[in-house]
């Protein structure tokens, strides 16, 4: 890009670090959506560079760096623009810092006499900030980062209607990203089980479509878990269906905290059914993570705690456990390169995990077995 703000080029954008910001703010917008955030952070920038000509313009977020203590900058326009991107600012620092903290708009001419005025940026870039205009971005009430302009080009300097109009651009913004983020919010809410938080089955059947396809591309292994309770009608039949649907909701926690691989599709498939796809795991790594799984439900105490309708703690401990087939893809001697039809793929795969997972039963249940294939 060149360093005139005016000639109309676009901003530079870092996708991966608004996907790495959206994940915790947005509800896992990273993925297929991405290319509708990314251009809304564009869209302002370019706006903002046509309608109040600057020198430089940035946008900052709060929240991506694992904590809220820190902006961090994902897309800029004018000189130093590439080397801005990525850059971290705590909070506490700086006029950007200070319309962050009170969440209101600043107007500066001369930032120099400003005792908040931060000069770091300046220095990395090579860049002499002269004039300021920076506005909060908010969704529902919350500020979320900064939009900042400097150096207005055509004047001594940045104007009042400067700082309304990048207020409504501002608004803008705001009402982009809650779109946004209301439309990833049932997105997910459509992929995921009700009582465990898991995905469900019909996210499950496409995300393996999307990680067998990967996995001949890439030729890395991938492996699949199929989990059933042991006795678990017996649960149900003694306690009733209520408690039933508790413990399947514990045991569905109890799989998310066992499996943090950020990689892995955990789903519930039904009943008392799970199932868990691990991208990048071969046979001995997946059987590790079974009897993980396994293990922790045999040592865990079940209903601990009464419930907020009034059940009392049920302490269930060893009256039910889990028997689990593992297949590696890698040892399921399918024929080499893509397959004709890749539904069909798909169902073999899961048989050979499903019919471990029986035959981990018919060797006397609680036990880890892995398929062949063959």
């Amino acid at each position: 890009m060149t360093d005139d703000a005016t000639s109309g080029t676009f901003p530079t954008l870092a996708p991966e670090l608004i996907g790495a910001w959206a994940e915790r703010r947005l509800v896992r917008a990273a993925g297929p959506e991405l290319p509708r955030l990314t251009a809304v952070f564009c869209d302002i920038l370019w706006t903002a560079q046509q309608y109040i000509p600057a020198e430089s313009g940035s946008i900052c977020l709060a929240g991506l760096s694992g904590a809220d203590d820190a902006l961090v900058y994902v897309g800029a326009f004018g000189k130093g623009a590439e080397s801005i991107v990525g850059a971290r600012l705590p909070v506490s620092t700086g006029i950007t810092g200070r319309v962050f903290r009170e969440e209101r708009a600043l107007l500066r001419n001369g930032v120099r006499q400003d005792s908040d005025f931060y000069s770091g940026l300046d220095a990395v870039t090579d860049y002499t900030t002269e004039t300021l205009l920076a506005v909060p971005v908010a969704i529902e009430g919350e500020t979320v980062g900064v939009i900042g302009l400097f150096n207005r080009l055509g004047h001594d300097g940045f104007r009042d209607e400067d700082l309304k109009l990048l207020e409504v651009l501002s608004g803008y913004a705001s009402n982009s990203l809650l779109n946004l983020s209301d439309a990833f919010h049932h997105r997910e809410i459509a992929r995921r089980d009700d009582l465990t938080g898991l995905r469900n089955d019909r996210f499950f059947h496409q995300q393996l479509r999307v990680e067998l396809e990967r996995r001949e591309e890439e030729g890395c292994d991938l492996s699949l878990l199929f989990l059933d309770l042991d006795r678990f009608k017996a649960i149900v039949d003694t306690h009733g269906h209520l408690v039933g649907s508790q413990v399947i909701a514990e045991v569905g926690q109890l799989i998310a905290r066992v499996i943090t691989d950020p990689r892995a599709t955990l789903a519930r498939y039904g009943g008392d059914e799970f199932v868990a796809i691990l991208p990048g795991l071969g046979a001995t790594e997946a059987v590790v993570a079974a009897e993980a799984i396994r293990n922790a439900i045999a040592a865990t105490v079940f209903l601990d705690d009464s419930g907020e309708d009034g059940r009392p703690a049920l302490h269930l401990h060893g009256v039910f456990s889990a028997s689990i087939g593992v297949a590696s893809y890698r040892d399921c001697s399918f024929p080499s390169g893509p397959p004709a039809d890749w539904r069909v793929r798909q169902r073999d795969f899961i048989e050979v995990a499903d019919q471990a997972m029986y035959r981990a039963k018919a060797l006397g249940r609680d036990q880890v077995f892995l398929g062949s294939g063959s």
